[in-house]
């Protein structure tokens, strides 16, 4: 399938950059090939979040140049997909699981204690053990987490690194003061998560990402999460609709991904093309309209339009 080959897709195309919209609409933007391979979609949804990935089905022939071609992949661009695919994860998580009654925590030591990022980790895990025995003896159930452990890099003003402290979002059910006492090395900072209108916690979640980058594993999340739904069985998209969407000179992206979904707002549209293949990758991002319910997108999406 195409969304295996997302890598092959890095350069980003924006039709509204186009010195004249007018005239490149008349050549029928012949300098954009969507291509005549047909098209699917792959639909992630994670609470209010929707994320609509458009990509190509390939032939015998482009198949073995795809699978050559992603063999080439250097290792620079292979660190710089994984993190932007370990900053949707994140985000789709935080999205299925947190919301604004849930807290955004920064454990950090005493002044004058520093541990290395092997003793933080150790700090972190026996800190959760000990916030999983206090919950389960107040009927709290097991707790919700997502965090990354932070420090190590040279600090902006060139003296020293920055000391290693962990972040973390985290369900709301226990108060700042028990979580300072049962951290024992410093200080439990909290405050209320404040999801955006429509990317939810992705900038907290891109945060994190690029705060871990030096400490090896991104990140960590308690195994009690729900997990982003994935469409198994992906649906046809017409080329038609395929080249209404990529060029978006008048709205077409928005126009038909709403009409399509109905109950989600759009958010963005990110089209993509490759140097070695035909064809374009398109990812919609989309966020439900005043609720968190999702049940009927799949049923709803069954169309070959």
């Amino acid at each position: 399938m195409g969304w295996r080959y997302d890598a092959l897709f890095e350069r980003e195309y924006d039709p509204k950059a186009q010195p004249d919209l007018t005239e490149y609409w008349r050549q029928e933007r012949s300098e954009f090939p969507v291509g005549r391979m047909g098209y699917r979609r792959r639909i992630t949804v994670a609470g209010p979040r929707m994320e609509v990935e458009v990509y190509p089905v390939f032939g015998k022939k482009d198949e073995g140049k795809a699978r050559a071609a992603k063999q080439n992949i250097t290792p620079e661009k292979v660190k710089r997909l994984n993190r932007q695919r370990a900053e949707r994860y994140i985000s789709q998580l935080a999205d299925c699981n947190f919301t604004e009654k849930d807290i955004e925590l920064t454990l950090t030591y005493k002044k004058h204690y520093q541990p290395d990022a092997e003793r933080c980790k150790k700090d972190v895990r026996n800190f959760l053990d000990r916030l999983k025995r206090y919950r389960k003896k107040n009927g709290l159930g097991d707790p919700k987490y997502i965090y990354v452990i932070e420090g190590g890099r040279e600090k902006k003003n060139g003296f020293g690194v920055t000391n290693f402290h962990c972040h973390m979002m985290m369900d709301g059910a226990v108060d700042r003061a028990t979580l300072e006492m049962l951290w024992e090395n410093g200080y439990a900072n909290t405050k209320q998560l404040q999801p955006d209108e429509d990317r939810g916690l992705e900038e907290l979640a891109k945060y994190m990402i690029k705060e871990s980058k030096q400490i090896g594993r991104r990140f960590c999340h308690s195994r009690n999460l729900e997990k982003p739904k994935i469409r198994a069985k992906d649906a046809k998209t017409s080329n038609r609709v395929v080249k209404a969407i990529a060029h978006d000179i008048r709205n077409e992206a928005k126009a038909e991904m709403e009409k399509r979904y109905p109950s989600y707002k759009f958010v963005e549209c990110k089209v993509y093309y490759s140097d070695v293949l035909d064809g374009v990758y398109i990812r919609v991002l989309m966020r439900k309209r005043g609720g968190r319910k999702n049940e009927k997108v799949f049923q709803r999406d069954r169309s070959g339009a």
